[in-house]
This record gives C-alpha cells, sequence and structure tokens, in this order.
C-alpha cells in the first residue's frame, strides 16, 4: 500500500510506493557515463584562450583569495574557481517575457562555474578547501548579480552526473540570474515568513527525530518529509537567514564541512552518484525568506503521473534515507 504526502513546502504530492523498487527492469543505463579523457576538456588548465574572459576568477593570495575580471585577450593562468559566460545561456541579455499579450524585456544571466582545475575533482574527492573556495565564489558571484537593478533573483545550480543533467566530465556548475523571479520561490517564501517558518520549525523538530541526518552549530541536514528521491536532502541555516549571500567567511568553512561529509556519504552508499543541488536565496521581490540548500539524487526515472499529473512516486521513505546517511557519515 502506498502512502501520500503533501509537502507543506510546495503544496508537491509525494506517493512513496516501497514495492516499486522491486519491479524488473529490462532497461539498463539510461544515459552513458561521461568521458574521463582531459585532453579535449575546454575547462582544464591551459586552454583558457578559447574560452570567453570570465566574469569572476578566484586567486589564491599569500594572505587569502582575491576575485579578478578578465577582459579583451587577457587571461588568468592562477585560477582555482572561475565563472564564465554559458555559450548555450537558457537566460540571456535579451530575453523577453510575454505576459497577458505584453511582451517586455526580462534580461538575465546564465554563466558556467568552473569548480576546480581538477579534471577528476567530483564533490566527494574535493579537499574541505577546495569546496570552502567554490562556496566563497558562488557567494561573491551572487552578490555582484544581486547588485544589478534588473535582477529580481540570482542561483547557484549544480547537475552532478548523467542522470542529472551533466554534460561533461571537468566538475562544473551554474550561476543562473533573471528579473523574473520563478514562482516556486514565491510559493516557499509564503511559508517561510519569520514568525512562522516552517524551516525554523524544522530546525528544532525535525532534526532530532528520524528525519534528521546531520547538525553543526549553524547549520542542519535532514531528509524532507516529502522527499521526491531516494536520499533527498535540505540543509539550511539553523536560525533565520535570508540570504546565502549574507554568510560569513566562518560560515562558508562550516558549510562546506557540512557539504563535504553529505557529498562521501552518498558516493559510500550510491557509488559514483548524480544529482542535481540548488540553492534557494531571497528574491528581491518578496518580503521575507529562510535560504535553503536542496540536494536531489537522480536514481529514479520520471513516471507519467510526475510528468503529466505533478505527482511524484518515491521509492524509500525519507526516514529510511535519513538513517543510511546517518550510518554512511558515521563510517567516515
Amino acid at each position: 500500500m502506498a502512502e501520500l504526502r503533501l509537502d507543506p513546502l510546495t503544496d508537491r504530492l509525494i506517493s512513496y510506493a516501497p514495492e516499486r523498487a522491486k519491479r524488473p527492469h529490462e532497461i539498463g543505463e539510461r544515459a552513458p557515463k561521461l568521458a574521463d579523457d582531459p585532453s579535449g576538456c575546454p575547462f582544464c588548465p591551459g586552454r583558457e584562450d578559447a574560452l570567453a574572459p570570465a566574469t569572476l576568477v578566484l586567486v589564491k593570495t599569500g594572505l587569502g583569495v582575491r576575485f579578478e575580471r578578465e577582459s579583451g585577450d587577457e587571461r588568468e593562468r592562477s585560477w582555482l574557481v572561475k565563472s564564465i559566460p554559458n555559450k548555450y545561456p537558457a537566460f540571456s541579455r535579451d530575453d523577453a517575457i510575454r505576459a497577458g499579450g505584453e511582451l517586455r524585456k526580462a534580461p538575465g544571466y546564465h554563466e558556467v562555474l568552473i569548480d576546480t582545475p581538477r579534471h577528476d575533482g567530483d564533490p566527494w574527492k574535493l579537499s574541505l578547501e577546495e569546496l570552502q573556495l567554490i562556496l566563497l565564489a558562488v557567494r561573491e558571484r551572487l552578490r555582484q548579480l544581486e547588485r544589478e537593478p534588473e535582477i529580481t533573483y540570482a542561483a547557484y545550480g549544480k547537475n552532478q552526473g548523467p542522470h542529472a543533467g551533466g554534460s561533461l566530465r571537468h566538475p562544473h556548475s551554474h550561476i543562473f540570474a533573471s528579473s523574473i523571479t520563478p514562482p516556486l520561490l514565491k510559493t516557499e517564501a509564503e511559508k517561510l515568513r519569520g514568525g512562522s517558518c516552517l524551516i525554523c520549525s524544522w530546525a528544532d523538530e525535525e532534526l532530532s527525530g528520524p528525519r534528521g541526518v546531520i547538525s553543526t552549530g549553524s547549520f542542519a541536514a535532514i531528509c524532507p518529509w516529502a522527499s521526491r528521491e531516494p536520499y533527498e536532502l535540505m540543509i539550511f541555516p539553523r536560525s533565520h537567514r535570508r540570504r546565502f549571500t549574507n554568510l560569513g567567511d566562518p560560515e562558508i568553512l562550516e558549510l562546506a564541512s557540512m557539504l563535504s561529509a553529505v557529498f562521501k556519504a552518498l558516493q559510500r552508499i550510491l557509488g559514483e552518484p548524480s544529482f542535481n543541488l540548488i540553492i534557494h536565496s531571497k528574491p528581491r521581490d518578496v518580503e521575507d525568506f529562510h535560504w535553503h540548500i536542496e540536494l536531489i539524487p537522480r536514481i529514479l526515472m520520471p513516471m507519467v503521473s510526475e510528468v503529466g499529473l505533478g505527482v511524484y512516486v518515491n521509492t524509500m521513505l525519507p526516514e529510511q534515507s535519513a538513517e543510511k546517511l546517518r550510518e554512511a557519515i558515521k563510517e567516515l
């Protein structure tokens, strides 16, 4: 018998049907593995001249890090993280939106963040310092985009692996910004107001319960009560914080440590997991918010109920996912 759960944050309906995991499968891999050969990789060091000028380059200095911006034909060779315009953007400066018969400009940005010079730098292989540098670069570039007067929302996301939409082996992720706030974020904002914030209540209730996974002084990770996939995680600050971009450097390091543990636990359980990771932070045109990270492993094939009805079918209860993740973290 399936158990239905309604997500209190998004109003998504989830059907939990563990018996479906026992179905016979005649179809093998859904997607090929990404090529490991770095010889033709456009993101590896030494090929900087073939890329567009970076909007942000993180370089290490004796006192810490500095951020640069490339222009013309000059390229920084000692980069550790860099963001470049996406050659195949989903959002651009020329975007427009049609609403109610009226067409108006809706400019945006879509950039590729090259996570590391390492071609084999999967998230679970990265050092704590490497993860920290990625988060510092993300925070800085999102801050820059949030200052653009026409931008109402800026986001960071990662497609890890072929089942999650990854198209190149070299570790990279995405920076998005738009003058249109996604409707999902507005829906969430209604449930994340201070005083009645759902995530604030989860920080108190969920962390000590069967869906709690890991916590630090500032952050918590849980398997949401209405998870869409096995091992889905939500990571959030334990206090009410509106924007990821307001994190201080010590908090960035603390978050990097938590992400490192989560990535390694997923790898221990799933091998080389494919997953999507997205940061939800406060849009400019909403009153309040509680920023958070959603990490969604891509294990199950989409069904017609999901595509056509918006009803997700999950084969593992989040309580079981959280238990396995806690065990994997203890073994690290």
